[in-house]
């Protein structure tokens, strides 16, 4: 009678219910020699009856059902190790290999398994194996806008440039893991470069920003890691620019990113082997001829879900994703958070340049672009674009503009043109007070003289220093010191006027004295009581 494991089990069980052999044999509908030499094994085997339930599989097989290699001393192989050396994805060994290594292994020491056997031996090990080694994969469910994928698709497609050379190009090839919706351009060569222009170009023909980009550890990642990899400071750079989180996954794990993979297969199936037989002259040439492909497949529905991808893409996506910079980015844009100084300007590449005062000692991002020779300066905490300079490298060290400064520095750079306007702007009698005052002081002195008014009128406000000033007017020689004794009783409280007569009090006649000068006359007493003495 041909014996499984559940009937050992069942002869087995009930043996260690001590019942008899012919019971047994009766109950199982097993041969009574079959019982009788089921026990027999167990004996020999010292198998403890009462636990025969705590016996695995494998070990039952090995003592009641051994197989005929072992019973003939051949020596078992380590399957599992054959399993990890064969299946290995990228450098997996051949079997007739792992064979010769094995029989090398026995040598004298036993009785080697013949290849074929070998074979037949790892074909059924694979029917049954443990639950450690089987390849099983977890389906994800994305969300919308949330995860991009890219890789380079390891096809090529050669073109013949003018001057005869042949090339060759790489395809880049970026996916949206939720509505599977593809991008491909073909790059020049698998230089960081080359990454960075691809990814730069995906984000464009997404015409937004996803989440995260999950990439392999390739040239974009200098540090590879299971847990804690590094991207490359450009990839990073760029990361911060868009918006996006780098996501390099697990080294030798291209399930990680398996919407790729599987997008890789498309566009080889798809775009890459049509075009085998077409004669490019140029990169652009290559590209010019995957577009049209490429936006056949975006646009064909899919199978299961029966809408294109661009449709997914467009309502799905694109809303709940981040939207692209003003500005494109560029290869060699510098990025940098910096804290703006006590005189409201940012230091870069020993060049200073103003941002607006009201920023003063908060942080800024700075982004700076050598190809535009821009220097844009941004909000670290909105995002916010709040100034921007030309940035030349061998041009002034200081670059500050007045709009930047508050209204009392304005006033210091200000020329002596920009100030009168400034006091007309605030009422036609401060203004004209300011020309009468300053026409035949020096520059400088007439700029102090000016902004101190132009402070003062500020601070009083149009009303109080129009009454001044056309109290002023009226004198015959003003001068900017009356107009400073004027202010100080104004803002004392000291003296009351009525509208529209200021100064009404003091005669036309400039050699009248005010109430606080001395005058003419008490000099002449004061001479005339000298001589007096001196005669005396």
């Amino acid at each position: 009678m041909k014996r499984d494991l559940s009937t050992v089990v069942e002869v087995l069980a009930a043996a260690s219910l001590n019942q008899s052999t012919g019971k047994i044999a009766k109950n199982t509908g097993v041969p009574k020699t079959t019982v009788r030499r089921i026990l027999s094994q167990a004996k020999a085997a010292g198998v403890d009856l009462s636990a025969i339930s705590s016996l695995t599989e494998q070990q039952l097989e090995s003592i009641f059902m051994p197989k005929r290699r072992v019973l003939l001393n051949y020596v078992e192989p380590d399957w599992e190790d054959v399993y990890v050396k064969h299946e290995q994805p990228k450098h997996g060994q051949i079997l007739r290999t792992i064979w010769e290594d094995y029989k090398a292994a026995v040598g004298t020491s036993g009785k080697p398994m013949g290849y074929s056997a070998f074979c037949r031996g790892y074909a059924a090990f694979k029917q049954t194996l443990p639950t450690s080694l089987k390849d099983v994969s977890m389906t994800f469910q994305w969300d919308p806008g949330d995860t991009a994928m890219i890789d380079f698709s390891g096809d090529t497609l050669p073109y013949v440039t003018s001057d005869g050379k042949e090339h060759v190009a790489e395809i880049f090839v970026g996916v949206m893991a939720y509505s599977n919706f593809i991008f491909c351009m073909a790059t020049a060569d698998l230089t960081r470069n080359s990454w960075l222009l691809a990814c730069k170009a995906m984000l464009e023909y997404f015409g937004a920003v996803p989440k995260y980009v999950f990439l392999d550890n390739g040239s974009l990642v200098i540090q590879p890691d299971t847990t804690d990899p590094k991207a490359c400071d450009e990839f990073r750079s760029m990361a911060a620019y868009y918006g996006f989180c780098p996501f390099p996954v697990r080294p030798l794990q291209p399930t990680d990113k398996g919407m790729v993979e599987g997008a890789v297969k498309i566009i080889q199936q798809e775009i890459l082997n049509p075009l085998r037989d077409c004669q490019f002259l140029s990169l652009e040439d290559v590209n010019q001829s995957i577009a049209p492909k490429l936006e056949k497949l975006n646009n064909r529905p899919l199978s299961e879900r029966l809408v294109s991808r661009r449709k997914l893409m467009l309502e799905d996506e694109i809303p709940v994703m981040q939207s692209l910079p003003v500005h494109p980015y560029e290869l060699d844009m510098v990025e940098k958070l910096l804290k703006v100084s006590k005189s409201y300007q940012v230091r870069l590449n020993n060049r200073r340049f103003s941002v607006p005062y009201t920023y003063a000692g908060k942080f800024v991002k700075v982004l700076l672009s050598r190809q535009s020779n821009l220097l844009r300066v941004f909000d670290a905490k909105t995002g916010k674009q709040i100034t921007q300079h030309h940035y030349d490298e061998n041009g002034k060290l200081q670059n500050i503009l007045i709009e930047h400064m508050p209204p009392n520095h304005q006033a210091v750079l200000m020329t002596k043109d920009d100030l009168l306007k400034s006091l007309h702007a605030i009422g036609p009698n401060i203004g004209e007070l300011g020309r009468r005052l300053t026409h035949n002081q020096p520059t400088r002195v007439a700029r102090k003289f000016l902004s101190s008014m132009l402070c003062t009128a500020r601070s009083m406000g149009t009303e109080t220093i129009e009454k001044i000033a056309r109290g002023m007017l009226k004198l015959n020689a003003p001068t900017f010191a009356i107009f400073r004794r004027e202010v100080d009783m104004w803002s004392e409280g000291r003296r009351k006027r009525a509208d529209g007569h200021a100064g009404q009090e003091r005669t036309a006649d400039a050699r009248q004295p005010l109430d606080n000068v001395r005058g003419a006359e008490y000099y002449r007493e004061l001479l005339t009581l000298q001589k007096s003495g001196r005669k005396s």
